[in-house]
């Protein structure tokens, strides 16, 4: 990390709006857990509206801690669901196709991988590609780390089975939105170092090598608190409002953690190391205006643009978080044309397969 970014964060650690304590954080469990679950119930009727439009060509199931082990981390019988949309056939001769792995937002504590159907359903058309929507457990019953191994887990899976899928191990991208913009790249860097936190991968298993990201408005930093974040914009009654923070805070982060652990690159992606920056695939990242999460993702497009690891940065004016979602029967021009820069981008890696990037 650069000694301006080293700085950053020590200004970050004394503001007073660092300060805040999140009501939600010590208060009981199960009354969070019904919060949680409440709104939870309410977002997936809406996804299932989205699913039922353009409905995934099918799902499978991955068991949880299939491929990724750690003495922390226990045995489970529980399975993650992943929706899958296939293009159609172009060819009678069969043709291994690229693939997307999506991690759908809903702030760690809601959400389905068919919230993101006109995503996936486009990819699949415009990459020919089969594309994967995975639903990761959810918290507060299942806190930081375990969604962010369970899409480890799934990228390992999925890639292990790209026979079965006819795709093309060397032509996987990653892609995600809000929470599961920080989850593709946490997932990411936990698979490069898993070693660190203690992770284990059998030996026959290769993790595969990302040809590239789309992170549509992640959060990438944990160690700037909602308030601070939210005085770095312009609008900050157009961000999401502190009712929801705090629950997403509160369900995912826990048991409580100190500042310094709040940096862990798992939970705070946009910090990982210069060595971990440099060993990226080109990254698309768009962000919007009106979002208390687009100044740390500036921070973080800025290193990845002294290193040569960003594709594109767009910014959608006017527009707040999540301002593609619940989109209506048609999609907002806006959406399109960003869902679009962002696959034209992806595609061009694909037209430099064989390539150095």
């Amino acid at each position: 990390m650069s000694k301006d970014d080293k700085l950053r964060r020590e200004e970050t650690k004394t503001n007073p709006e660092d300060d805040y304590f999140n009501p939600l954080a010590n208060g009981p469990r199960w009354m969070l857990t019904t919060r949680a679950v409440g709104m939870r119930t309410v977002a997936a009727i809406g996804s299932s509206v989205f699913g039922w439009l353009y409905p995934p060509t099918r799902t499978i199931w991955l068991f949880a801690c299939a491929l990724l082990s750690n003495d922390a981390r226990p045995l489970t019988t529980a399975r993650i669901q992943v929706d899958v949309w296939e293009p159609g056939p172009t060819a009678s001769v069969p043709v291994l196709r690229p693939a997307v792995i999506n991690f759908h937002g809903g702030g760690f504590f809601f959400g389905l991988g068919t919230d993101d159907a006109w995503w996936t359903t486009t990819a699949a058309q415009v990459l020919d590609a089969v594309v994967f929507s995975v639903s990761y457990r959810l918290a507060p019953a299942h806190p930081f780390p375990i969604p962010v191994e369970d899409c480890a887990d799934a990228i390992l899976q999925i890639a292990s089975r790209a026979a079965d899928f006819d795709i093309d191990p060397d032509k996987i991208f990653l892609s995600g939105f809000s929470a599961g913009g920080n989850l593709c790249l946490a997932s990411w860097v936990l698979l490069q170092q898993h070693s660190r936190w203690g992770y284990k991968i059998p030996p026959h298993v290769a993790i595969p090598n990302i040809k590239g990201m789309t992170l549509f408005y992640p959060g990438l930093d944990y160690t700037i608190s909602r308030p601070r974040k939210r005085s770095t914009c312009s609008r900050p009654d157009l961000t999401l409002p502190k009712f929801l923070t705090d629950i997403i805070d509160a369900s995912y982060v826990y048991p409580a953690l100190t500042h310094e652990q709040h940096s862990d690159p798992r939970l705070s992606p946009g910090l990982m190391d210069d060595e971990l920056i440099e060993r990226l695939p080109q990254i698309h990242l768009c962000l919007c205006e009106h979002d208390m999460l687009t100044a740390e993702g500036k921070v973080f497009a800025e290193r990845l643009r002294q290193r040569g690891k960003l594709a594109n940065l767009r910014i959608v004016l006017d527009e707040k978080h999540a301002w593609d979602k619940p989109p209506p029967m048609t999609l907002k021009e806006s959406a399109h044309d960003e869902y679009h820069a962002a696959l034209d981008s992806l595609k061009s890696l694909l037209d430099t397969a064989g390539t150095d990037i």
